[in-house]
């Protein structure tokens, strides 16, 4: 008997020491997660973009969908049906319903295997959040002391708080703030009693209880919630019974709500993706600023660290824009469009459009990548060459030539359409976009020069030192070319392009606040000069078509082959640039509503479209006043007014005039010839469908100059007028131009060939030697591949116009 004792005292107190020690685990957790670690737990939150006016643009999640709300911003039924479903003695317990453990594991065990849960809902929060879901006793076990020591740390509200802002509902939502938006539209202070008994409904499993997969099963469980909202008192049966009265069903007029599609945003959606790159790159340059997110990287921190990004974007000169652009090329096959308007003293983005349809091509056209300006790069050489001290007075032979420069490189240079206008000076170059005058310049100031000033005027493409950049043989985009013009347009101060203004998380904290820094690039008096002549190149030079009722300045830009146009202008409030062309390659635009495409034309168009709307109720601003000459104590100035429209001293007929200073000997002394008391009125005649000759006739038969002008075109036969400036019935001085546009018929088109498999090499010669020119673009590939075109648009045996840029893509390692 005494050794049964000792030994059962032994056991007694083997199994004493084993329970104390257990109890003792349980209690303080030795070896769990700690609950410190959700002071470091940060959930997935959604971030939003947001326009200057305060209109969330668009919402940038990961998988979780989430945003977190505080108990006071949910509505207490939605309270009260979750724990009335899920945990009724919650507020009773202290983190353990140990009644409910004792009846699932008696059920478990007689079932052979776990098929019931006893979770109170801090216990589930803990499962989500420390220690994971699979199910087993042991995890139990870790789950209830965890809960135990939660309920210790936080109250109540705090741990249900927690919950519903973690807890699951199917459909990408986490947390009652994104399950109420989706679900029903509202907030979660808002929801009815059948609303939130549905959402309460869905927790235990969302995909099989969800109102849009399975109604008939949300629907049954939304009815036990309230059953058992009843029976702990919360609500009345009455009540209960008008809330089962809903139906669950899906539609916009129904309980609940349609899930819109996934789709890029509907607003400004290359925007968003600009900002989206801008995120990145500020997050990934930053390592202070990406240390406050943890180990999160930079795409996790845009996508899942609720951030709120307070855009510069003015959703009203978006909508400006977009108009523009969609009421001028309106019919099927016309070229694409880019804008994007920058505030000068700013730098702030106020617009931007990347292209016709993102849907279709997410290409940013007017921040990424980048076209040739064509003459639209002129002012860059004109601002260096005022800096330098060259007069606009100084004159230049215009006709065709072959130029020299110092290493030896030889230009041969024309004017659009073989023109010349003999002797003329820089000015009016300037305004007549003279392309000689130009090419003889920048031998004067220099590549290098020129490329310099570019770049720190707001240029920030790779701009090579040629003196072909004179006529735009570089690439550059919208915004960049926006952002220099604005340089202009705050008369000589660079102030970097922004879309951002601020971030915060979704705390409120600020991480990120821009500041505008200006930096001057361009004497004040070099800006007021160059502001003074590209006023003019829109008053009356290849920049008419630009013209509104404010002070402008601008420059039109064509390339040689008509493939891309553009119109870069401001005022001292806004500046904007529009290029219109062809994305998918250097495609001629010869006949596009009947006309051959100028930067004066469709891009001149949609410009003043966009600005007369976007500064509708900003009071105009002037240019401050321009000095022509450096050495102004020896020369002489005179002060004349002169028409517009001729550029010769004014009479009292002329309808448009202007005061302009010039160099004493340099002013005009002839009288308008236009507008005078022998001149007549007379109206243009239609001729457009005649021929040519028919057409010169009935032009000179009012007393008109006819200005003729070759195009090819698709349409119409050869020798047919498609097109003619003024329009037929506009009235006009006797004596004006009328310029028309002749079809030279169908433009010629040739065979591409295939050089799909073809080294780099072979295919660039294949190409040239059918008479087009390529562009090469590298994508990763299969080894063997490296150096081998693996693709090319148009594709070989298409047909295209000689001269058309064949893309080719050539794999790399």
């Amino acid at each position: 008997m005494r050794v049964l004792f000792r030994i059962g005292l032994i056991v007694s107190l083997c199994l004493a020491l084993m329970a104390g020690g257990f109890l003792f685990w349980f209690y303080t957790g030795i070896g769990l997660p700690r609950l410190e670690n959700l002071g470091k737990l940060r959930m997935d939150q959604t971030s939003k973009i947001i326009a200057a006016d305060g209109t969330v643009i668009a919402e940038l999640h990961g998988e979780q969908n989430r945003e977190n709300v505080t108990l006071d911003q949910i509505c207490d039924d939605l309270k009260h049906a979750v724990i009335a479903i899920e945990d009724e003695r919650f507020y009773q317990h202290g983190g353990v319903d140990w009644e409910a453990i004792a009846r699932a594991f008696w059920t478990n065990v007689v079932q052979g295997q776990v098929v019931q849960g006893a979770s109170t809902i801090t216990q589930q929060y803990v499962k989500n959040t420390l220690t994971g879901k699979e199910r087993t006793y042991w995890r139990k076990v870790e789950e209830a002391s965890l809960a135990f020591q939660l309920e210790r740390k936080y109250s109540k509200d705090k741990i249900l708080e927690m919950y519903l802002n973690d807890v699951y509902f199917g459909q990408g939502c986490y947390g009652v703030k994104k399950a109420s938006e989706v679900f029903f539209h509202k907030q979660p202070a808002e929801l009815s009693l059948s609303e939130s008994a549905l959402l309460a409904a869905v927790i235990r499993i969302p995909n099989y209880y969800s109102p849009y997969l399975n109604p008939g099963a949300a629907q049954s469980r939304r009815n036990l919630v309230l059953d058992k909202m009843v029976e702990q008192g919360y609500i009345t049966s009455s009540e209960a019974a008008e809330a089962k009265a809903q139906p669950v069903e899906v539609g916009e007029d129904k309980l609940v709500k349609p899930i819109p599609e996934e789709s890029p945003s509907a607003i400004a959606p290359y925007f968003v993706e600009y900002v989206k790159k801008y995120l990145y790159n500020l997050f990934a340059g930053d390592q202070d600023l990406r240390a406050r997110f943890g180990d999160l990287s930079p795409d996790d921190i845009i996508f899942r660290g609720g951030l709120r990004v307070y855009t510069t974007i003015d959703l009203n000169m978006q909508k400006y824009a977009e108009e523009a652009i969609a009421s001028t090329l309106n019919k099927p096959g016309d070229p694409a469009a880019a804008l994007c308007a920058v505030e000068p003293h700013t730098g702030e983005i106020k617009a931007m459009v990347g292209g016709k349809d993102y849907s279709e091509q997410q290409y940013n056209i007017a921040a990424q990548g980048g076209r040739q300006p064509g003459s639209a790069f002129k002012v860059f050489v004109l601002t260096t060459a005022i800096s330098n001290g060259i007069s606009p007075y100084k004159t230049y032979d215009s006709s065709p030539t072959t130029l020299e420069f110092p290493d030896g490189t030889k230009w041969k240079v024309g004017n659009a359409e073989g023109s010349s206008y003999g002797t003329i000076n820089l000015y009016t170059a300037t305004v007549r976009s003279v392309n000689v005058v130009y090419a003889r310049l920048i031998r004067d100031v220099g590549p290098q020069r020129v490329a310099q000033m570019a770049q720190a005027m707001g240029i920030k493409s790779n701009i090579p030192a040629y003196p072909s950049i004179a006529l735009g043989s570089c690439e550059v985009n919208p915004l960049e070319m926006a952002s220099a013009f604005g340089t202009l347009g705050y008369n000589g101060v660079y102030v970097p392009p922004t879309c951002v203004l601020k971030i915060t998380d979704a705390d409120g904290d600020v991480l990120y606040e821009h500041v505008p820094k200006g930096k001057r690039v361009v004497r004040e008096d070099v800006a007021a000069v160059v502001n003074s002549i590209l006023q003019d190149a829109v008053r009356h030079g290849t920049g008419r078509a630009a013209r509104i009722d404010r002070p402008q300045a601008g420059k039109t830009g064509t390339t040689d082959n008509y493939a891309d146009a553009w119109f870069c202008g401001y005022t001292p409030d806004l500046s904007a640039a529009v290029w219109v062309g062809y994305p998918q390659g250097l495609i001629p635009m010869r006949s596009v509503h009947g006309i051959t495409v100028y930067g004066g034309t469709f891009p001149a168009q949609i410009w003043k479209k966009f600005m007369e709307k976007a500064l509708e109720d900003v009071p105009p601003s002037e240019f401050p006043k321009a000095e022509f000459g450096y050495e102004e104590e020896e020369s002489e100035e005179v002060t004349v007014t002169i028409c517009t429209e001729s550029g010769l001293l004014a009479t009292s007929l002329c309808p448009h005039t202007e005061t302009r200073t010039y160099r004493r000997g340099e002013e005009p002394t002839q009288q308008c010839t236009i507008h005078n008391s022998q001149s007549q009125r007379v109206t243009v005649p239609g001729v457009t469908g005649m021929s040519e000759s028919e057409a010169v006739a009935a032009i000179r038969g009012v007393g008109l100059n006819p200005v003729v002008n070759y195009s090819y075109s698709n349409t119409a036969p050869k020798g047919k007028v498609i097109g003619q400036s003024p329009l037929a019935g506009t009235s006009v001085t006797s004596g004006s131009a009328v310029s028309i546009t002749v079809s030279q018929g169908a433009s010629p088109q040739s065979a591409v060939p295939n050089v799909v498999g073809m080294n780099e090499t072979a295919a660039k010669e294949a190409l040239s030697g059918a008479g087009f020119t390529y562009k090469v673009v590298y994508s990763p590939s299969d080894p063997s591949l490296a150096g081998t075109v693996i693709s090319q648009f148009p594709g070989g045996g298409a047909s295209a116009s000689p001269g058309s840029q064949i893309i080719i893509t050539v794999g790399k390692n």
